[in-house]
C-alpha cells in the first residue's frame, strides 16, 4: 500500500456558563499530498498543528500566521 495524501480533522466543543448556559463548536479538517522527502505521520502531524490553531482562531484566541495564510 502506498499513501501519497494525508488528512485530519480536528474539533473543540467549548461551553459558556451561567447566565446564558451556550455550546460552541468549531471544526476544521485539512489534507496534503505527501512530497518527496517527507512521511505520512511528519504530515499527518504537521496538519494537526495547523487544524488546532485555526480552531482556536476561530473562538477568538490569538493565532499566529501558518501556512493558510499563504497564498498559492
Amino acid at each position: 500500500m502506498k499513501i501519497d495524501r494525508v488528512a485530519v480533522t480536528y474539533g473543540e466543543l467549548r461551553s459558556a456558563g451561567y447566565p446564558s448556559f451556550s455550546n460552541k463548536r468549531h471544526e476544521v479538517t485539512l489534507g496534503a499530498m505527501i512530497e518527496p522527502g517527507e512521511t505520512a505521520r511528519g504530515v499527518e502531524q504537521r496538519l494537526m498543528e495547523i487544524a488546532k490553531r485555526e480552531v482556536k482562531a476561530a473562538f477568538g484566541d490569538v493565532a499566529e500566521k501558518t501556512e493558510m495564510d499563504l497564498p498559492f
